[in-house]
């Protein structure tokens, strides 16, 4: 059974990177979408928060799912991958904006399936080192990450930016079939208790502070990553001259070193604790992302690529923090409501970040992320 597990949480590792690669690639290519649709950074934001929001919102369904069946099937897991499969070939039929913001949106929802059910699988199932069995599966995110823009800019280089979508579905669908196969127990199991009724009486009962805080700071750090992912490449084309298709590549410094940020994060959550990495976190990249538009091109990229690096060390903290506080039952719900507030509350990012480089220059974009920030670390450092 053991080797069952080990093979599924490898399975679920490739993944979760190509979870990331999907859901990245479209902020990465934000130069190429504007330049195709010939929009502005309002209507650049407002597609990419339709994405982010799709995948926040039908995280809640995902979520209150998993707990509902037995998530040791990953059925929602293979139907999420499949019905993203479905989408990238939808997208080379769509030709305006108001059809690739159509199929951007389905897909979203098809990729909300993952997070709920693969992160309650892990936490439920893998009991001892699980600390180890979540830094493996993060890896997997954090690669993903990192070799979305390299991957779309060298793509959109030689053909159109739609192929970025498509390189990535065939190892996409052998590792959904490889996950099928090797997860034995096929037929859902429903608990007899309703994971919603017992997810918000627990909250209203105790523990509501810690969740309602936790659930702000993720909203913040997705308001941060979603943020900048979809507008640095932006700001390094218009502001700093960079090609459209060298912007997306470059957009990989800030996402490329992640998985290091990860691991710290992790090891320093079990040392000096969860809030103080959070805080730790949020304050160090504020002044980074205050001087970055005031630096030449080649300090402002090493400035954006230490703050990927950094700031990513906040996630297992969050994690960590979701999995002390609510029970084995309802994590599906809690990790649903946590990808909403990352990808949902978090994709508003994209429309404030849009308006305000379109009113006072695309100089201007990191600021409100230097106020988000601010937020996170002084709602970490905050007693009650």
């Amino acid at each position: 059974m053991t080797g069952i597990k080990d093979r599924t949480l490898l399975s679920l590792t490739f993944l979760h990177a190509l979870m990331h690669i999907m859901a990245t690639t479209l902020p990465a290519l934000s130069p190429l979408v504007k330049e195709e649709f010939q929009l502005n950074n309002t209507y650049v934001g407002v597609l990419s928060f339709a994405f982010a929001m799709a995948t926040g919102a039908g995280s809640i369904i995902s979520g209150f799912l998993a707990d509902r069946y037995n998530s040791n099937s990953l059925r929602l897991v293979s139907y999420g991958f499949f019905g993203t499969a479905l989408f990238v070939a939808l997208l080379f039929l769509a030709r305006n904006f108001l059809a690739i913001s159509a199929v951007f949106i389905s897909m979203g929802f098809m990729l909300s399936l993952y997070h709920p059910s693969a992160l309650s699988y892990i936490s439920n199932t893998i009991q001892l080192r699980r600390g180890r069995a979540f830094g493996l599966h993060e890896i997997g995110g954090s690669i993903g990450l990192a070799i979305a823009p390299l991957a779309a800019g060298i793509i959109s280089l030689y053909h159109n930016w739609r192929f970025a979508y498509l390189f990535w579905v065939f190892p996409m669908l052998f590792f959904t079939l490889l996950l099928r196969t090797i997860n034995d127990d096929h037929s859902p199991h429903p608990h007899h208790q309703h994971p919603i009724k017992l997810f918000t009486m627990r909250t209203l009962r105790q523990d509501a502070v810690v969740l309602m805080r936790i659930y702000l700071i993720e909203g913040l750090f997705g308001f941060i990553i979603g943020g900048a992912l979809t507008f640095i490449p932006i700001f390094l084309n218009e502001y700093k001259g960079v090609g459209a298709q060298f912007a997306v590549i470059l957009a990989c410094v800030f996402t490329g070193g992640g998985a290091i940020g990860k691991f710290l994060g992790g090891h320093f959550s079990d040392i000096i604790g969860e809030r103080r990495v959070m805080a730790a976190g949020f304050f160090i990249i504020a002044p980074m992302f205050f001087m970055a538009p005031l630096l030449p091109l080649f300090w402002c990229i090493l400035t954006l690529a230490l703050a990927g690096m950094i700031f990513p060390a906040v996630l297992p903290a969050i994690l960590t923090t979701i999995s002390k506080v609510v029970e084995p039952s309802q994590r599906g719900m809690a990790f649903g409501l946590l990808m909403f507030a990352g990808f949902g509350f978090g994709s508003t990012s994209r429309i404030i970040l849009g308006v305000v480089s379109d009113t006072f220059g695309i100089s201007t974009v990191f600021y409100p992320i230097v106020i988000a920030a601010l937020a996170g670390g002084f709602l970490n450092i905050w007693k009650v």
